[in-house]
């Protein structure tokens, strides 16, 4: 998602938001309809569509399009599974502890969340594992030591912000340093497709409450 793609979608958000708050429900639906046909399974839309819908009392089509969406929502949270085995096999404990956390927070209950449950206590062995061979309190790095290696030994614990801050300082000061160049495209790559796969976390979990309040709402009105 580019940057006009992401002021795109904030002009779309604040004017469905605006439309929703003069209760202009009409006008809701047509301006989502109208980004569905630019962009067929945009998210944001469906969100808007389904918002106007319940205004409108109109549960059953707005149930209907969150039970179409179940297949997506549920590949799109299977992402973080996949994601956090790679960081694992990359070494990258606390990154791939994110993305397992946001699978079982989407995911409760569902047959995969115990294999996941499993991996997140391995983590956490890890974890005791590397407290009890620190030493205590945290010294200060000395300033000989900022090297590439140290940005090595940030990338391969998963700590790509201040790797990526080490490398910058690192070219500032040589910037014929390849092998630090090199490094940082790579960290900030990383870090692109983290933010890539996550820009609908907050989405997924908007539809899945919204699925569970109109179950809700439907066993009231029966």
């Amino acid at each position: 998602m580019d940057e006009m793609d992401l002021q795109e979608r904030k002009s779309f958000l604040a004017q469905a938001e605006a439309y929703i708050e003069r209760n202009e429900l009409p006008a809701v639906l047509n301006l989502a309809e109208a980004r569905l046909k630019r962009t067929p399974g945009d998210l944001d839309a469906r969100i808007a569509i389904c918002r106007a819908w319940l205004l409108q009392g109109r549960l059953d089509e707005a149930r209907e399009m969150l039970n179409e969406m179940e297949d997506i929502l549920a590949s799109l949270s299977q992402i973080y599974v996949c994601m956090g085995d790679i960081c694992m096999k990359k070494g990258m404990e606390d990154s791939a502890e994110g993305f397992y956390r946001k699978f079982m927070f989407l995911n409760p209950g569902v047959p995969l969340s115990m294999d996941v449950t499993e991996r997140l206590n391995g983590i956490g062995e890890l974890h005791a594992t590397d407290a009890e061979a620190e030493t205590e309190g945290d010294a200060e790095i000395p300033t000989d030591f900022q090297t590439v290696t140290l940005a090595e030994l940030y990338i391969g614990q998963g700590h790509l912000l201040p790797a990526e801050e080490l490398l910058e300082k690192i070219i500032g000061q040589d910037p014929k340093n390849e092998k630090a160049a090199g490094l940082l495209q790579e960290v900030r790559e990383r870090r692109l497709k983290g933010a890539s796969v996550q820009q609908y976390a907050g989405v997924i979990a908007e539809l899945s409450l919204w699925l569970n309040n109109i179950g809700r709402l439907r066993a009231h009105a029966a």
